[in-house]
Parts: structure tokens; C-alpha cells; sequence
């Protein structure tokens, strides 16, 4: 009776310390000092939606035409590659400072699967009380190697390309950045509630949790031939294409996640790729690409287009301007494959890529 007795008190102590232990999980105690803030990561996975589409012609002028807002192409990552998540937490004296003029308390790089939905993930910090801007930058990288890849992160208001990494697939330059304001209050009862703080109002977290939304950092166009057949009817073979993209005057080749604005530029860079999808109206896709854009404003790129068999050069096509708007598809279409405008000569050399680099100060 006494060891039944004894067993029957054992089990009500552990039973009282689960409970104790599950209530604080879940309530995420605060002290005087500091408070437990769980930030979300949502990366939006939806394809861009269209933007403008553009129809150059036998001279080299184009009409411009605004698109209906769908939803762009979608694609599926290689599966040798994660999603990386990098977070960067500042402390900061107004919701108007940049973070240069804050403290940086914690970073934190992550990956997931590359499929996974919002939210990828939530990351737990414990802070004291004061107003706080968290940054996440979001790509691809290997999974055996989960540093840098494409893009170098080692502080988030100065993300730059690799200029010189070239993935066989352009969809890997995908990339997606966001931020949030929220401050960390301590009432009465000594509980700290994080609140958000957005342009429009400041709102208390329910869980502590403070999302952070992420959207495409780019802006993406398709460069389609409308002349195809009259190409093929030529004697000419699309297999054995090799399409080169220049880039002229600047191309941005860096983002600061905090002002969401591109902030350095390389003078020129080639791109090198083969035609792909041949869609119903004949048109084959000779080249995309992904180019990091301001978030408030359309920008442009000005690009010529050279088509090559093997070291021979069959046509060129130049000064085809882009609009680009973020987390949108420009569509591009011309006679790009027989219709030769500029003189060929574009005056740069080969090995030009990232000569001269053009820092814009915030």
C-alpha cells in the first residue's frame, strides 16, 4: 500500500511538470528584460505575372502593349538544389532609420526544401525591449554546399552577383528579399508583446510570431523569334544555335534588402544560352533572364542579340530596350534570327564582364 502510494505521488509530479513545461512553450514567457519574438518566413512560390509585351520589327522600332496581370510560366527547381533563407535582425532607433544606423543582434542562414510553401520556416529570438527590422534574403544553392552561390550574402544591404557563375539553367537566379518593422513593449504584467509596425498602422503579433513576407527581388523577360520558319526555310538548323545576350550600359549586380533597390552595377556582361521552347505560334524562346529590379519603379536594360552557328556569326539584332518591374514577366518579340539592324560591332571586348563596378550610396 505504502509503494502504491508512493507511485500514485511520482506520477502526479510528473504530470504537474509536463503541464508546466507545455504551458511554457506555448505562452513564450517574457522577463524584465527580454522576450521571445518567432519571425515567419513567407517566400511568395507563384510565378511572376505578365507585365508588358513588346514587338520589334524589321527596322528595329516596337509597339509597346501592356499585358493582363496572369500568372506567368511556372518552373521547377533542379533537384540538386535547396531554398537558403539568410535573416539579419537589427535594433534600431526609429522605424524611418536604415539599418546602417541600427545594431545588428542576430543573423541566420537556413535552408529547406526547394518545393516548400509559405512559410518555409520560423526562427525563435530572444530580445529585450526596443523597435527592430528584421531582413531576409531568399535563393538557390547546392545542397551539399549550402553557402553562397549565385549570390554573395554577407550582409544583406549589400547582396552582389556573382558575375562570373553562370547556371546551365537561368531559373536558379531566382531570388526573393523582405523585411518588417515591429517594436517589443513590456505592459504591466511584465509580458512583452511584439506589435508590428507597418506604414499604415501598428498591430500586436497573436504567438509572438512576426511574418516576414518575401517577394521576387527580379524582374524577368522571355526574348522570343517571330521568324522561325523563314529561318528553318533557309536551310538553317535551331539545334545547332548558340545565342549570345550582351548587356549594354549598366546592369545592376547587387540589391540592398533594406531599401529594396538594386546598389551596384557592372558597365556590360554576356550571356550565353540555346533556343528552347517553341510555343503554338511558332515563336521559339531564344533566351530569359533575371535581373534584380527596384521595387517602386520600372527600370529598363538595353541588350543586343547574336545568333551563332558554332564560331559563325548568322545575324545580330541590337539595342533592344526592356522594360523590367518586379515580380513581373516581360514578353519580347522580333525577327530576331533574319532580320540583322545595327552594324555588328558592338566595340567590347570578351573578357569586359565587371571591369568597372558602379556603387549607388542610399
Amino acid at each position: 500500500m505504502r509503494m502504491f502510494c508512493i507511485y500514485i505521488l511520482l506520477a502526479s509530479s510528473l504530470l504537474a511538470l509536463w503541464v508546466s513545461c507545455d504551458a511554457t512553450i506555448h505562452e513564450y514567457p517574457a522577463t524584465e528584460k527580454s522576450v521571445v519574438v518567432l519571425l515567419e518566413l513567407n517566400t511568395d512560390r507563384t510565378p511572376p505575372r505578365y507585365y508588358k509585351e513588346l514587338n520589334y520589327d524589321n527596322t528595329g522600332n516596337y509597339e509597346e502593349t501592356e499585358l493582363e496581370a496572369n500568372l506567368s510560366e511556372s518552373y521547377i527547381p533542379d533537384e540538386r538544389l535547396d531554398m537558403r533563407l539568410v535573416t539579419e535582425l537589427y535594433q534600431i532607433e526609429s522605424p524611418e532609420d536604415k539599418i546602417d544606423k541600427g545594431v545588428l543582434v542576430a543573423r541566420r542562414e537556413i535552408a529547406v526544401d526547394r518545393l516548400k510553401e509559405a512559410p518555409q520556416d520560423t526562427l525563435q529570438f530572444q530580445v529585450p525591449a526596443g523597435i527592430y527590422r528584421a531582413l531576409t534574403w531568399a535563393d538557390y544553392t547546392l545542397k551539399d554546399n549550402t553557402s553562397d552561390w549565385h549570390f554573395k550574402t554577407e550582409k544583406l544591404d549589400a547582396v552582389e552577383v556573382d558575375v562570373d557563375h553562370k547556371p546551365q539553367n537561368n531559373h536558379h537566379k531566382n531570388s526573393a528579399a523582405g523585411s518588417c518593422n515591429f517594436s517589443v513593449v513590456f505592459d504591466q504584467s511584465r509580458k512583452g508583446n511584439p506589435i508590428i509596425l507597418s506604414e499604415r498602422r501598428a498591430e500586436t503579433t497573436s504567438d509572438h510570431i512576426v511574418p516576414v513576407q518575401l517577394e521576387r527581388a527580379v524582374g524577368r523577360f522571355r526574348l522570343w523569334a517571330t521568324d522561325l520558319q523563314e529561318f528553318l526555310n533557309s536551310g538553317n538548323r535551331i539545334e545547332e544555335l548558340r545565342i549570345q545576350i550582351i548587356y549594354k550600359q549598366y546592369i545592376s549586380a547587387g540589391y540592398n534588402v533594406d531599401t529594396e533597390t538594386p546598389n551596384r552595377f557592372v558597365s556590360t556582361r554576356t550571356m550565353e544560352t540555346t533556343p528552347t521552347t517553341l510555343a503554338e505560334d511558332g515563336c521559339v524562346l531564344l533566351a530569359y533572364d533575371y535581373v534584380l529590379t527596384s521595387s517602386n519603379k520600372e527600370d529598363h536594360v538595353l541588350v543586343d542579340v547574336f545568333v551563332y552557328d558554332g564560331d559563325k556569326e548568322l545575324n545580330h539584332y541590337q539595342d533592344i530596350t526592356i522594360p523590367l518591374q518586379r515580380n513581373r514577366e516581360t514578353v519580347v518579340k522580333g525577327p530576331f534570327l533574319t532580320k540583322k539592324i545595327g552594324s555588328g560591332d558592338i566595340g567590347i571586348a570578351d573578357d569586359f564582364d565587371d571591369e568597372f563596378v558602379v556603387v549607388i550610396p542610399d
